[in-house]
Formats: structure tokens, sequence, C-alpha cells
């Protein structure tokens, strides 16, 4: 496997003996070169997969963050459990939240970024559908304690139309809301299942940890505590699921998941917090997923896929045909970066070389996976 101390050899000798040693940022130069190759090129090595749980009822994931752009080029069901009509489908952002409750078959993704996080969102018929404990649009049956009081529907701010739950967190201590539920048989949710609960806070410095109890009465729960949200850190003013992995809960008793009718939420909070919303709670069952993307990180250290170079011994994992690619971009990228972009005839020609010969022939061989438009691939 070529090494980054080869590659500037190469590079070295196409540009008739510069001294790479006196350019300026070097190995950032050699990873913009990456970033352009990736941005012309569908490079199959430079592809990766990452697991993905799916849950019925939740749409948002955390991208991979080596993840190039927006490149998706497949989504994955575990095993051989794909069929003909798994179709996957790649959306706007738009008609994904106008259509994704609505999917016949296959799959709907679409990609976006939230504070530069990348989010990958998922429609997927795989899921075993959600158990909805409650929608938390009414405050029928529920009880506020501790140190929550003023529950009141609210028509105005909610996660599901019409309305949710709000009240207020008073002093530094723990509020409770509590609810004998319709007893349901959920057993096979027990020791497996993940809680879903939405909330929207208007402070995350007060807001010390959430937890949810799930029970047959207030002495036979199960019970799961969570510092964050599913995505990630608190958000202020923003809906957000949390997450409760009830494989890992506490049992308090005897918990009996054959009949279920108790549950409490528990807010935790060092100072006081005015409307605070609850916007549903629901379980569901795990469903792992593997998705597939392209990526700029090509450069391969104790076994370990980068976009950043370290040192001379780091691989590059190309193989040969993208390899040229990317020695030509190195070449091309240096030799702009010295001459201020102002090209000799040699580098002109390495430039013109890529456009007009090598990339052409290239994308013949490997024409991109990428999915691009709904139902196709390029």
């Amino acid at each position: 496997m070529n090494t980054v101390g080869g590659l500037k050899d190469g590079i070295s000798g196409m540009l008739q003996g510069l001294d790479l040693n006196n350019v300026t940022g070097l190995y950032k130069a050699l990873e913009r070169a990456a970033r352009t190759l990736m941005t012309k090129a569908d490079v199959p090595e430079a592809s990766a997969k990452q697991a993905i749980t799916l849950y019925n009822g939740v749409y948002d994931y955390t991208a991979p963050t080596n993840i190039f752009g927006g490149s998706l080029t497949d989504f994955r069901p575990q095993g051989i459990a794909r069929n003909a009509n798994d179709y996957v489908y790649k959306q706007g952002v738009e008609q994904f939240d106008r259509t994704k409750a609505l999917l016949p078959n296959g799959y709907a993704l679409t990609f976006e970024t939230n504070k530069g996080v990348g989010i990958v969102r998922v429609a997927s018929p795989k899921p075993t559908a959600k158990t909805t404990l409650d929608k938390m649009q009414e405050t029928t049956d529920w009880t506020a304690g501790g140190s929550a009081s003023g529950l009141a529907k609210d028509e105005t701010v909610y996660y599901e139309s019409p309305s949710s739950l709000r009240f207020t967190l008073t002093g530094s201590s723990t509020g409770t809301l509590t609810k004998t539920i319709n007893q349901i048989d959920i057993s096979d949710y027990e020791d497996v299942c993940v809680g879903f609960l939405a909330i929207r806070t208007p402070s995350t410095d007060n807001l010390t940890n959430i937890s949810v109890r799930v029970g047959s009465s207030d002495a036979n729960y199960d019970e799961v505590t969570e510092t964050e949200g599913f995505l990630g850190a608190w958000v202020v003013g923003e809906w957000l699921l949390v997450a409760f992995d009830f494989s890992g809960a506490t049992s308090t008793g005897t918990p009996d998941w054959n009949a279920i009718d108790y549950v409490q939420v528990r807010v935790a909070h060092t100072g006081t917090i005015t409307n605070f919303y609850v916007g549903g709670f629901f379980l569901s069952l795990p469903s792992p997923h593997e998705l597939h993307y392209q990526t700029a990180a090509i450069f391969l250290r104790s076994g370990a896929l980068a976009k950043t170079i370290t040192d001379d011994t780091d691989e590059i994992v190309l193989n040969d045909a993208s390899y040229l690619l990317y020695e030509h971009e190195c070449a091309v990228t240096i030799a702009e970066q010295a001459s201020g972009g102002n090209l000799d005839g040699v580098a002109l020609g390495y430039k013109n070389k890529l456009t007009n010969e090598l990339y052409p022939n290239y994308e013949a061989d490997n024409p991109s996976a990428e999915i691009r438009s709904i139902g196709s691939y390029l």
C-alpha cells in the first residue's frame, strides 16, 4: 500500500524536483487534494459503512462524522432481510417530511445539517410498530408532583398536533408527572425496547437529567435515566427525543410487563425552569441497519481510516487507478499553492490531463453509486 512519504517522492518528481519540505501546510494541501478527488469521482475504496439502529417513530439519526458532504450510496437492512421491494429513495427535506409516514415500500432518505452536525433522516418499513404509552396531549389522569406544578394542556406549542403538556419546575429538585394508563401486555418489549420521550426546554443550564419509570405499579417498575437527547446534548427551544434504553434498566420490585399500567417521568433540575414541555412517550424495538456512504477518509494509520495526515508513514487506501488521479490532483494543488494560482506548463499539462483524459476514463469504469434522486442510481 502506498504511503504519504512515497506520495511525496512521486509528486516531487512530477514537479521537477520541487522540495516539498519547503511547501507551507503540505499535509493540508494533500488533504485538500483528497477532497477535490472525492468531489470529482466516486472512488470505491473511499466508501464506508456504519451501523445504525432504527426505531419506529424516530426519523433523525446522527450521520457518520467522516461522510463526504451528503453522499449516501445505500441503506441496508440486517442480514439477508432485503427483498426486491426494498428500494432506496433519496428525497429533498421538504418532500421527505411530507411523505415519510406514507412510504409504500423501501426506504426514504434525506440528509441535512444542524449547526454543522450531519443528520441522516430515514423512513423505513422494517421496524416493528411502536407502542405509545401516552401521547401527552391531555392532562387527564396525569398528576404533577415534587417540584413540578402548573400542569396544563398547550395547543400552541406541540410535538404532535394538536397539543402537548406544559409545566414549571421550581427550585432545585426533581419534578414528576405520573399516570396510570390502561393496562397493556408488552412482554415482548421487556429488557429489549428503547423508550422515547419528546421534550422541549427553555433552559439547558438547569436541566440535570430525565428519568422514566415503566411498570405494573408504583412499587414495581423499571427505571432508566438519561443526561442528553438521542442526537446529543440538550437543546434550548427545540423539540427533541430523549432515548431510554430499557436493556440497562434498574428494577424496583418485580415489574410485570404483561400488565404495564404505571408511567412516571422525572425531571431533575438545579434551578427553576418555566414552561417545560413534554409531547409524547412511546416504546420501540431496535432494527439494525447499515448506512453506506462516500468519505474523504483515505488515510490509514493504526488500522483506522482518517481524513487527516499525521505522518509520512500514514498509508493511502487507493488502488492504482484512483491513486493515479490522486497523484495528479496533489501535483496540481501544490503547484497552484506554490505559484499563487499561476500554473506553469508542466502543472497545467497535468490539470488538462486530469480533465480531458484521466477522469473521463476513470468514471467510465467506476460510475457513481450515489443516490441522487428518488429511486435512481447514477
